[in-house]
């Protein structure tokens, strides 16, 4: 059962059952008393009992070394800091590591956590569906949970992102547009994929199957990209990571084709190695500082007793010379 069916079974506001569930000071305790003992009878998960603990999990779902080296961990650095300075030790760990019957919640409570902050996972992942059992706040990065007053996210505008790297394009002059999508269970590549959608139906073109190439975040999946688009009439190409785009221009290079002279391509995530290497690559810039301070405050709101929230972080163009004007 969620959130909202037991407010709907005691007939009062998703918020009021929220505010009960976390032990908020804010609501009369007759009506908290109501509440958590329905929730109780059927089961539901209650506020955590290590909520005095100061320790905080970050959940590795799955480890890519491009990913990993590239994404998390600035986002985990920016966390890990601010979550420092408020005196809470963060320990961090992998779904990877652990055994096929690994629970979440009970690894938790047994290693005295009072939140988590979970990254990498998709719909697949072996601890997605265990996630509404938890008695505990967390926070996923790139994915969501509705009606759970215990999840909170944190992630990019990827929708609009995406749109305006397309207006960015048809500003451009281009309409023969490719898209390099991330995995397909991921929530962000649909996500962006919904923009690229998005982008291509207010422009007035139609969506053509034969211009999106899946991949998987990697570069290898951008070199191999190269030759699907490159047997296209595609003049540009958005990517979902900046690490497909750097593999594409490779995969490009290697069939004869230059980048912005024959192909333009637009990345996505302004990586810091993006300094130290010669791609100039065009890019949609994500904020991982406000990534990792807004997952940070969501758990300390949430063990406050404040409803969780699906926080979505602006992203910026950041224009360089990977794309260019035609006719």
């Amino acid at each position: 059962m969620t959130i909202k069916e037991i407010a709907e079974a005691l007939n009062i506001s998703i918020s009021t059952v929220s505010k009960a569930l976390n032990d908020a000071t804010d609501i009369a305790e007759e009506t908290k008393a109501t509440v958590r003992k329905y929730a109780e009878s059927i089961g539901y998960p209650m506020k955590s009992k290590n909520k005095d603990s100061r320790r905080i999990c970050i959940m590795y779902e799955r480890v890519d070394t491009d990913i990993r080296n590239h994404v998390f961990t600035q986002i985990v650095s920016s966390f890990t800091d601010i979550a420092v300075r408020n005196n809470y030790e963060v320990i961090i760990d992998t779904v990877s590591s652990k055994p096929d019957d690994f629970e979440l919640e009970n690894y938790l409570h047994q290693n005295n956590f009072c939140a988590a902050f979970i990254m990498g996972m998709n719909f697949k992942s072996p601890i997605y569906r265990q996630l509404r059992k938890t008695s505990m706040p967390l926070v996923l990065l790139d994915n969501r949970v509705s009606d759970c007053p215990l999840i909170s996210s944190v992630s990019s505008e990827n929708t609009e992102a995406i749109i305006n790297a397309m207006r960015h394009l048809q500003k451009r002059g281009h309409s023969k547009i490719g898209f390099l999508m991330g995995e397909k269970f991921s929530l962000v590549s649909a996500e962006r994929l919904a923009g690229y959608i998005l982008g291509l139906a207010q422009a007035g073109y139609d969506f053509k199957n034969e211009y999106v190439y899946y991949g998987d975040f990697t570069r290898e999946a951008g070199e191999r990209a190269a030759k699907f688009f490159g047997e296209t009439n595609v003049t540009a190409v958005i990517s979902c990571s900046d690490m497909m785009a750097i593999g594409l221009i490779d995969g490009l290079a290697a069939l004869g084709k230059k980048v912005p002279d024959d192909i333009s391509v637009i990345g996505f995530d302004d990586l810091s190695i993006l300094k130290f290497t010669p791609y100039n690559l065009t890019t949609m810039k994500q904020d991982y500082t406000k990534m990792g301070e807004s997952a940070f405050q969501q758990i300390c709101e949430m063990l406050d007793g404040r409803i969780s929230q699906n926080v979505h972080l602006p992203c910026q163009l950041i224009e360089r010379g990977s794309t260019k004007q035609i006719v």
